[in-house]
């Protein structure tokens, strides 16, 4: 008989960076030495090196010929790609969570709802991100797939990491209060097709408004430094548009 497997501290290691950044705790650029970066985790090089090396293989992390790693960062034609294949999975999640959802995850959902409409309306934006990384963590739970939760948890990193970065949260709360309603109004509703499509919408909208940004000419990208020190200069830097995290300019989200 097949035993369960304990997660390996790699794993939760990983789960952890990946989530720094996403969160803008790692900022592009930023140069992630190993040896410092475990004395500021509290940990030994050993699963950091194994978290850093999934990270580079699922595109977040590109590894410097000097030692190191930083922040990949991205053109416009790849976020776009992976906007869509997002944009097929979740709603693929959302009509799953239309056909299965049971009652007490429709009610988190709605919670859900009530809540990020309450953090908006007080301007927290730290809120605003974890409802609506809750959201579609509830949605992938209705929906019941593991299949589709485990490539959504790969995909993840590349895509909001770039949402949070070049999209105001107080901007991208306003339309997704709307979006999210009318999802769960389709999954309250059984309907499968309804929630595929408004989830669809949803995912290309937060797309546009990135694209648009990435696609604005910009200036020359600052200087990188070291995770963990003071800073010094980073030859990789990033591109013009790839991930700034402060851009000069930000262009409004595209209404569906």
């Amino acid at each position: 008989m097949a035993r369960l497997v304990k997660q390996s501290l790699g794993q939760e290691v990983t789960r952890m960076l990946k989530r720094m950044i996403i969160d803008g705790e790692l900022e592009p650029g930023q140069r992630l030495v190993e040896d410092r970066l475990a004395a500021e985790l509290g940990i030994s090089r050993t699963p950091l090196r194994e978290a850093l090396h999934r990270l580079e293989q699922e595109g977040l992390l590109q590894k410097r010929s000097a030692g190191g790693y930083v922040l990949r960062p991205f053109d416009a034609e790849e976020v776009e790609e992976a906007v869509q294949v997002r944009a097929l999975l979740e709603a693929r999640v959302a009509a799953l969570a239309a056909r299965r959802a049971a009652p007490g995850q429709v009610e988190a959902l709605r919670a859900n709802l009530t809540a990020f409409r309450e953090a908006a309306a007080k301007g927290d934006v730290v809120r605003l991100a974890e409802l609506n990384t809750e959201f579609h963590l509830l949605l992938r739970a209705a929906g019941g797939s593991m299949l589709l939760a485990r490539l959504l948890d790969e995909i993840e990193g590349v895509v909001e990491r770039i949402i949070r970065a070049l999209v105001p949260l107080r901007e991208a709360g306003e339309w997704s209060d709307e979006d999210h309603a009318r999802i769960v109004a389709a999954v309250v509703a059984g309907d499968a097709e309804g929630a595929a499509e408004a989830m669809r919408v949803h995912v290309l909208h937060g797309g546009d408004a990135v694209l648009d940004t990435l696609r604005q000419p910009e200036g020359e990208p600052d200087g990188a430094r070291d995770a963990g020190a003071e800073g010094q200069p980073d030859a990789a830097g990033t591109s013009a548009a790839a991930l700034a995290g402060r851009p000069s300019g930000k262009a409004a989200p595209k209404k569906p």
